[in-house]
């Protein structure tokens, strides 16, 4: 909590007064934060809880919290190749926790075995380490929370509210089920933008082929019998004779251009425009909104029905967006759920970003207290909705991508064939 200034002596100059109105002013504010959490608990109107409150304090930070860099591509497309907890490992590790707690295992035990199923060296000492501390009696949350590169705060949280209310086993086996769901969700969208992105680079290999090695033989065939050639070969040989004046030029272009959208996802602002820019794709800006909603609702609804108030499930399960658009929003509305706003209110400004058919099942889930079930819904309503989507975008992009290809490879061919039959003409 930040420690306000009190300003111990009145000045009797004008000047002294005038500062010293301008503190006080500050030190109402400060204090305004400090009895913000009393003021939510005393309001007659709060946000509709689905079970009793469980008494649970938010877990300390870690003291040591590593910057946090980009994670849009690290998150959309992490395969972990190269090492690390990878997410099959991690899924591992939540259910055998849960299935060697259930059968009498102690913590420090289990961590021993479970140790021995990684393969990394770091993510090993990193489990031996929560084993020590579990050993000299921290709980188990307080040891992973040390380790937010392998645990995120969400896991935590709901493993932190899983061993206060007695219901640890249970909550591991929900953690690695949600962990399982958030894995085959992200390959199938991997595996939906995977496909035009393919077809485009075949599509840009032929080109190149045809830039670099067939039309420049044509181009010379022609210039030695001063054949006439139509606008379309003029162009496609002027391009082709330009790549290959050029190329390094082309290359430094391609390579600017690489750099360019690099430095935008590292910049925040940059990264920022970057990640609104996507939500406004005509195909992909929808099938983007829906995963990042996937990861919100799911992980909100874990910590929500493991007993986090949804003030602080809020502010947790935010973490778990890759959008930064997303997190701006989340920013924003969680100053107005501290001041006992109901969470369909501070979301209706947003459309864009929370469908009226998402506020409307949440409005209902608040008025019937059965705000749990409501996040369910609507985490089960996206889940259909992208596995619909993911699909479906193959059938839909194909035809569109099979046009493109079929425009370019019919234009270089005319390129080659108008000339060729110009020329049997005037023989």
């Amino acid at each position: 909590m930040r420690k306000c200034y009190e300003p111990q002596e009145i000045p009797k100059s004008i000047l002294s007064e005038i500062l010293l109105l301008i503190m006080i002013r500050f030190f109402r504010k400060s204090t305004t934060k400090k009895d913000e959490a009393k003021e939510t608990k005393d309001r007659p109107k709060t946000v509709a809880v689905a079970a009793p409150p469980v008494p649970i304090s938010p877990l300390p930070a870690s003291p040591k919290t590593p910057r946090k860099k980009s994670k849009f591509l690290e998150d959309f497309f992490s395969l972990s190749l190269f090492g690390g907890f990878s997410q099959n490992e991690r899924i591992n590790f939540f259910h055998n926790l849960a299935a060697m707690l259930s059968s009498g295992i102690s913590i420090v035990d289990a961590l021993g075995i479970l140790k021995d199923q990684v393969k990394d060296g770091k993510v090993k000492k990193a489990i031996q380490a929560m084993a020590d501390d579990t050993k000299n009696g921290r709980k188990i949350s307080e040891a992973m929370a040390k380790f937010p590169k392998y645990f995120a705060d969400h896991l935590v949280e709901t493993v932190n509210t899983g061993d206060v209310s007695g219901r640890l086993t249970e909550t591991l086996d929900r953690i690695a089920d949600d962990l399982e769901k958030d894995d085959e969700l992200k390959k199938k969208v991997q595996g939906a933008l995977a496909y035009p992105i393919v077809l485009m680079c075949v599509m840009v290999v032929v080109a190149g082929a045809f830039a670099f090695y067939i039309l420049p033989t044509i181009g010379d065939m022609f210039s030695e019998i001063n054949a006439p050639l139509p606008l379309p070969t003029k162009i496609i040989l002027s391009i082709s004779g330009f790549l290959q004046s050029y190329p390094f030029v082309v290359l430094g272009v391609f390579l600017g251009i690489v750099i360019f959208f690099f430095l935008m996802f590292k910049i925040k602002q940059g990264r920022y425009v970057m990640h609104y820019l996507i939500l406004r794709l005509p195909i992909f800006g929808e099938l983007i909104k829906q995963y990042n909603l996937i990861f919100f609702f799911r992980s909100l609804g874990s910590l929500f029905s493991s007993g986090v108030s949804l003030v602080y499930a809020v502010d947790v399960a935010k973490k778990t967006v890759t959008n930064d658009v997303y997190r701006r929003v989340l920013d924003g509305i969680y100053p107005l759920l501290l001041h006992g706003t109901p969470l369909t209110t501070a979301i209706e400004p947003f459309p864009f970003f929370f469908s009226k058919q998402t506020q409307k099942i949440l409005w209902v889930g608040e008025k019937t207290g059965k705000v749990e079930e409501a996040l369910s819904h609507i985490t089960a309503y996206y889940e259909r909705s992208v596995d619909y989507k993911t699909r479906m975008l193959t059938v839909l992009i194909e035809p569109v991508l099979m046009v493109i290809i079929g425009i370019v490879v019919g234009a270089l061919a005319l390129s080659i064939f108008m000339p060729l039959y110009g020329l049997i003409r005037t023989i």
